[in-house]
């Protein structure tokens, strides 16, 4: 697995909004008008860029971190 890569920070507006980091939508080719889905495990969020069953994306953190 690759080592974390830090991609700059965000505030979220008072709408609730947040700007995804430009580096992060090139590395991961994001464009305009992608989906990205959202997942919460413990005090964090998951961002991903295509939709996972929940349990198999826990099960791929537990692989990838051993």
């Amino acid at each position: 697995m690759a080592e974390p890569k830090f991609i700059g920070k965000a505030k979220l507006t008072k709408q609730g909004q947040v700007t995804l980091p430009n580096e992060a939508r090139q590395d991961l080719g994001i464009g305009v008008n992608s989906d990205i889905y959202w997942y919460e495990l413990g005090d964090n969020l998951i961002v991903v860029k295509e939709l996972v069953n929940p349990k198999d994306l826990r099960v791929e953190l537990k692989r990838k971190k051993s």
